[in-house]
C-alpha cells in the first residue's frame, strides 16, 4: 500500500518537473517566429538594410526567383524611393515544422510611407495591405531565418479576421 502512495505522490512531482523544464526551454518556435516578423519590420522601418538582411537565410529565394542579393537590391530601391516607411505586422498564421524543419507562415502587413503618418491616422487612410507566404528555418545558432517569401497586395475585405482586429486597434473607427 505504501509503494502505491509513493508512486501517486511522485506523478504530480514528475509532471511539475516536466512543465518546469518545458518553461525553461524558452519561447516556442511560433513565438520566436512572430518576434522575427516584428523585428524584421522594425529594421526595414529604420532603413537598416544590413540589419534586415540578417533575417534572410543564405539560401533565401522569393516568389519571383530573387536570391538574397537581388532581394537586398529590391529593398534598397524601395527604401531609396520612399521616406518615413511605417510597417504594421497584422495577423500571422504559423504552421507546424515540416520534415525538413521549415515552418510555413502566412502573415499580413499594412505598409505606408511618407512623412504624413499622423495625418493618415487622422483621416483613416491606412496604407497598402500585403499578405506574405513565407517559410522559416533555424540556422546553426538556432535563430529563425526567412528561407522563402512571396507577397501579394490585398484589399481591406481580403484580410484575415485577426488582421482586421489589429487594424481596428491601430486605427479606431475604421
Amino acid at each position: 500500500m505504501r509503494k502505491k502512495a509513493v508512486r501517486l505522490l511522485s506523478l504530480p512531482a514528475l509532471l511539475g518537473v516536466c512543465l518546469l523544464v518545458q518553461a525553461c526551454n524558452g519561447p516556442s518556435a511560433e513565438a520566436r517566429i512572430r518576434e522575427v516578423l516584428k523585428e524584421s519590420a522594425a529594421k526595414a522601418e529604420k532603413r537598416d538594410l544590413a540589419g534586415f538582411m540578417e533575417f534572410l537565410a543564405a539560401d533565401y529565394a522569393d516568389g519571383d526567383g530573387r536570391d538574397r542579393e537581388a532581394t537586398a537590391r529590391l529593398v534598397a530601391g524601395y527604401l531609396d524611393r520612399f521616406r518615413g516607411i511605417v510597417i504594421h505586422v497584422l495577423g500571422a498564421r504559423v504552421g507546424t515544422p515540416g520534415p525538413d524543419g521549415r515552418i510555413g507562415v502566412d502573415f499580413e502587413v499594412v505598409l505606408s510611407h511618407g512623412a504624413a503618418e499622423v495625418l493618415r491616422k487622422l483621416i483613416r487612410v491606412t496604407g497598402e495591405y500585403y499578405r506574405f507566404e513565407a517559410e522559416f528555418r533555424q540556422d546553426a545558432r538556432g535563430a529563425w531565418r526567412y528561407t522563402y517569401a512571396a507577397w501579394e497586395p490585398l484589399g481591406l475585405a481580403d484580410l484575415f479576421p485577426e488582421s482586421l482586429a489589429v487594424l481596428k486597434e491601430l486605427f479606431p473607427g475604421l
